[in-house]
Order: C-alpha cells, then sequence, then structure tokens
C-alpha cells in the first residue's frame, strides 16, 4: 500500500474516531453531568474531535509550501489535547477541589507554546513542548498514582462495596497513556519528522493506529465514568446526621433512642459484633459503609473502625465481603433442583454489586470457584 492509499485510510479512520468522540460527548452531556469530571471529559472529547480535522487539512494542503509549517501548528494543538487531558485526570482524582478556571492553568504552557511557534515559526519549540509535556506527565503520573492508592485504601475502610468508587482503573490507564507519549516521542525522533505525511508511511501507520486506540480508550472511559462515583466520609456524615434529626421528635427534641446512641457502644464491648451483623444480615446491602453499620449499631465510626481494623486486622471492604462470602456458600450448599439459581443470582442475593468481584473473592478465600465448588460438594 502507497503513501497516497495509506493517507486516505488514515483521513477515513479520522473521520470514524470523530464520531466515535461526538458521539460519546453528546451521551455525557445529555445524560450525565452530575460531577465535574463527567462535563469536563465531554468536553475534553469535543476538543479532542476538532483535532482530528488536521489530517483533512494537511490532506488538502500537502503540496503547499507552507503545508510542513502547518502541520506542525497542528500537532501543537494536540498537546493542548494532551492538557485537557491532564486537567480531565486531576478532576477525576481530586473531584470538587479545583474549580474550571484553576484547571485551565494547566493549558497555559501548551497554548504558549503554540503562539511561539506560531509567531516565531523555531522548529525548536517543538522537541522542547515534547520534553516538557514527558516531564509534567510523568510528575502527574506519580502524584495521580499516590493519591488513587491512598484514596482506594480510605475505600477499603469505609466502604463494602466498591464498583462505583473504585479509581485503580484510571491509575492502569494513566501508566498506558504515559507509555503512548513515550511512544509518540520515539516516532517523532526515529523518523525524524514531527508529523504525518504521504512519504512516511510509518507515520502514517502509526496515527492509524493511534486512531483505533483513541476509539478503544473513549469508549472505555465514557463507560467507567458513567458509572463512577465519589466518595466523601464528611458528605455520608452529614447524610447519617440528617437521618437521625429526621427520626426525632416533632417538636425537636431528642428521643430516647437518640439519647442512648450515644453511649450504646459502649456496651457493645461485651457483645458479639459478628453475630449481631450476621443475624440482622446487615452485608446485604450493597451500599453500606462503616459510617452506616456504626449508626444501625448504635455505635460511633471510630470505635467501629478500630474493631475491625485492630481485632480483626481486616478493612471493612473486606471485613463486610466475609459475611457476603459466607452467604454465598450458604446458597451454594443449599443448591439442588427445588433451590436452583445462577451464580449471578447468588452472587445479588449474597450482597454483591460485581460479579466479577464475587468470583475473584471466593476464588480467594475457598481456594476454588463458585462453579467448582458446586461440582465438588
Amino acid at each position: 500500500m502507497n503513501g497516497e492509499s495509506l493517507y486516505l485510510l488514515l483521513c477515513f479512520v479520522s473521520g470514524f474516531t470523530q464520531c466515535a468522540l461526538i458521539g460519546c460527548a453528546v451521551l455525557l452531556f445529555r445524560h450525565h453531568r452530575t460531577y465535574q469530571f463527567q462535563k469536563l471529559f465531554a468536553a475534553v472529547l469535543m476538543l479532542h474531535a476538532f483535532g482530528f480535522f488536521n489530517n483533512f487539512v494537511v490532506a488538502s494542503c500537502r503540496h503547499l509550501p507552507f503545508s510542513e509549517f502547518l502541520n506542525l501548528l497542528l500537532i501543537f494543538y494536540d498537546y493542548i489535547i494532551v492538557g485537557a487531558y491532564m486537567m480531565f485526570a486531576v478532576s477525576l482524582v481530586f473531584p470538587n477541589r479545583f474549580r474550571i478556571g484553576q484547571l485551565l492553568l494547566m493549558e497555559i504552557p501548551f497554548v504558549g507554546a503554540m503562539l511561539l511557534f506560531a509567531i516565531t515559526k523555531r522548529p525548536w519549540v517543538y522537541p522542547v513542548m515534547q520534553i516538557f509535556t514527558l516531564a509534567a506527565s510523568l510528575a502527574l503520573l506519580v502524584s495521580l498514582l499516590i493519591s488513587i492508592k491512598r484514596y482506594t485504601a480510605m475505600l477499603r475502610d469505609n466502604v463494602g462495596d466498591m464498583e462505583y468508587f473504585d479509581l485503580r482503573w484510571s491509575a492502569v490507564l494513566c501508566i498506558l497513556l504515559f507509555v503512548i507519549q513515550l511512544l509518540w516521542a520515539f516516532e517523532s525522533v526515529s523518523q525524524q519528522t514531527w508529523f504525518s505525511a504521504p512519504q512516511a508511511d510509518k507515520n502514517l501507520l502509526f496515527d492509524t493506529l493511534y486512531c483505533l486506540v483513541t476509539i478503544v480508550f473513549v469508549i472505555f472511559v465514557t463507560r467507567k465514568i458513567v458509572q463512577q462515583k465519589v466518595y466523601s466520609i464528611s458528605n455520608e456524615g452529614n447524610e447519617i446526621i440528617t437521618t437521625f434529626q429526621n427520626v426525632s421528635a416533632e417538636d425537636g427534641t431528642p428521643t430516647d433512642a437518640d439519647a442512648d446512641r450515644a453511649s450504646y457502644h459502649e456496651s457493645l464491648v461485651d457483645k458479639n459484633i459478628e453475630t449481631i451483623i450476621r443475624d440482622n444480615r446487615y452485608y446485604l446491602d450493597k451500599s453500606l459503609t462503616l459510617n452506616k453499620l456504626a449508626s444501625v449499631l448504635g455505635t460511633n465510626r471510630q470505635y467501629l473502625s478500630n474493631y475491625i481494623n485492630q481485632e480483626k486486622a481486616m478493612t471493612f471492604y473486606d471485613f463486610i465481603n466475609d459475611f457476603r462470602l459466607e452467604e454465598a456458600k450458604a446458597l451454594l450448599d443449599a443448591h439442588d433442583e427445588e433451590h436452583s439459581h445462577s451464580l449471578e443470582e447468588i452472587c445479588k442475593m449474597a450482597g454483591f454489586n460485581s460479579y466479577s468481584t464475587f468470583l475473584r473473592s471466593f476464588a480467594k478465600k475457598y481456594g476454588q470457584t463458585p462453579s467448582m465448588y458446586m461440582r465438588r460438594k
């Protein structure tokens, strides 16, 4: 396949990629705007979709004397897109911590570099921008990985199901994106050309592959952030306080239950907390959190947290999932012709939100998959 044919293929794939980006952006704009990172990602997708016009522009202007300058200028726009994805990553990992105006400050170096090149037409601006972007991306990557690790540890100590709060998927994604940036830099240096052109067949193949990867990436991330929720201990605490206030007497005075709640946790030392949880089957609540469990037990979150972490040497997440695994095992033991349930049904009946989490947790605890256990029992 010659250069001209490859260029036509690239333009076709670019157009298809644009449609995918715009489609995901419209979906987010119309139906999923709960969090800042969802709205920001939709805007980034539109910005990214516009960037794919560069292939069509370069294709129509490649025989003109200023085509190389134009192509390089358009590639600076790609770095503005990189900056936009950085903004989205910060908004995702640090939700509601920064205003849009503060996040936009991250774009200043990228927009400045594009303007500098447009004015000076100096080719050295591009490699400098490339080095700066790699350094900034690496620094941001390290910061995000540390923050995601801390956030995950906090989740495990506070929620019984991490299905829609977990951000570990974004950590893997950030690493992959940084690797792609390294490959982009390596391609530019090894090919000794900073842009796609009909005479640079390898560049065209690389850019076509980039379009295909972009489609998979965008669909995957869109699906994730549609489901993604933000967990905050302080917000949950406020909700619980409000709930307690709603069950107080209508004249605003606390009920006897409210008065006893503060001291009730002291008597739990002499009780079996696990028996209480098991008898009342609190673990079947798929949205169970440390705060919520503490409230129904009549104790405070600090006491319950200390009990689970120190006495049981477990995180809250593992503590609750152990009860769910016991429930699942009991359902599997009762499995017969009269009580026949699929594994997916057993997963939900035991309190799990995620079938994959259920399979993984069961295999880890019992050394075999649920289906293997059913066959051997």
